[in-house]
């Protein structure tokens, strides 16, 4: 009896023991920081593994005035994933790595940097620069009433939104030095427009940007044409409770700014309207031409770059506009033919400026996605045939 007794207390010794390991497991310690490389103190950070095991599913730290958390406890050898979590805003940053092995703490070489934080309201606070960001729903938008619109913007509750300057939306594409696997969005690399304004200025111009996949982009479930894009210095106070203005979307319209300080309106259209009329009596009064580009390629074939030439020499020297208007072939969805018929336009308009066309002249670009095919989308020939540039010219 006495040596059953003896058996069973070796028994409880060795699962105490082994217990007690098991529990202990890796230890973990990082860092988080803002845009700035200020550590953000008490934010909690969820430890998820890749392959749960029951048991060590999910645990959670919580970071120390300094920014730096630990945590005991996590199976070695075992891939998880970091999660920031804070009760006054979301991000869409993580973080996989690999725990050390049993007994051996492991330090995170690099901080997590976590730059842009989307608050409850849907504004966006990029923590870099220390702007506050917001995608808002948009229509007839022209370079003649786009400030007056945004000045009447009371979202958030905040009546000082302004338009962004070329330097702030060229910010938003820097990427993080932080080494870490952070996660991106599924439409990374869309590409979009934006109208921009520097400060105490009237001068407006339309900017264009690629998605990097960064919050503030991904955060909104507005198509890309459908929007402007605001901007005010981040304060947790708002200024009024004016409520906000509701716009419903229009199409994308890319006017070029004239070197006057108040350009004149410009055209607002709709894809799907047919525009034969305007085409027809444009050609009468001025002149017209199509160029195609390679399959798959923002490359003019030489026959139709031929044709740009004598477009462009016709026109040079006379008043008046230049009207570019791209055209896709169909497939990638809306957003994805939009992109590439801004592209085709924005290529034709720099193979233009190549020839000797002055920044001041008067040329307005549209993106009219495959809104208007000219051809069957269901053969390599009739995309080409869509995949188009129609460029005309309206004397003054």
């Amino acid at each position: 009896m006495k040596i059953v007794h003896r058996l069973l207390l070796v028994l409880l010794i060795s699962v105490f023991l082994f217990g007690c390991s098991g529990k202990k497991g890796s230890t973990t310690e990082g860092k988080l920081v803002d845009g700035q490389g200020q550590p953000l103190s008490g934010i909690s950070v969820t430890f998820k593994q890749v392959r749960p095991v029951a048991g060590n599913e999910q645990l959670e730290a919580r970071t120390g005035i300094d920014g730096i958390f630990r945590i005991s406890g996590l199976m070695p050898d075992s891939e998880y994933i970091i999660t920031p979590v804070s009760d006054k805003w979301t991000t869409k940053v993580t973080m996989k790595f690999t725990t050390g092995k049993e007994g051996q703490p492991l330090v995170l070489s690099s901080p997590i940097v976590i730059r842009f934080t989307i608050l409850a309201n849907g504004t966006i606070i990029d923590t870099k620069t220390g702007l506050q960001w917001l995608i808002y729903t948009a229509t007839d938008i022209n370079a003649g009433n786009v400030l007056n619109t945004v000045k009447n913007i009371g979202e958030g509750g905040f009546n000082d939104w302004r338009l962004p300057t070329k330097a702030e939306l060229s910010s938003l594409q820097d990427k993080t030095t932080s080494p870490t696997e952070q996660s991106e969005s599924s439409s990374a690399n869309e590409a979009c427009c934006v109208w921009t304004a520097e400060r105490s200025s009237e001068k407006i111009e339309w900017e264009f940007y690629i998605d990097d996949g960064n919050d503030l982009w991904t955060s909104s479930k507005m198509p890309p044409n459908d929007r402007i894009v605001i901007v005010r210095n981040y304060s947790g106070t708002p200024a009024t409770a004016q409520a906000p203005t509701v716009v419903v979307p229009s199409p994308v319209v890319v006017p070029q700014p004239q070197a006057a300080a108040s350009p004149a309106p410009a055209a607002v259209t709709t894809p799907a309207v047919s525009e034969k009329k305007d085409a027809v009596g444009a050609a009468q009064t001025g002149d017209t031409v199509i160029v195609r580009f390679d399959p798959k390629k923002a490359t003019i074939n030489t026959e139709d770059l031929a044709a740009l030439k004598v477009f462009y020499t016709k026109v040079k020297d006379t008043s008046g506009k230049i009207l570019i208007e791209g055209h896709s072939d169909a497939g990638g969805g809306a957003i994805s033919t939009m992109k590439n018929s801004v592209d085709l336009a924005l290529s034709t308009l720099s193979l233009l400026k190549k020839m000797g066309l002055s920044d001041k002249a008067k040329v307005e670009l549209k993106g009219m996605g495959d809104t208007k095919p000219v051809a069957d989308n269901k053969t390599p020939e009739g995309r080409q045939q869509n995949r188009r540039v129609e460029l005309t010219f309206i004397p003054e």
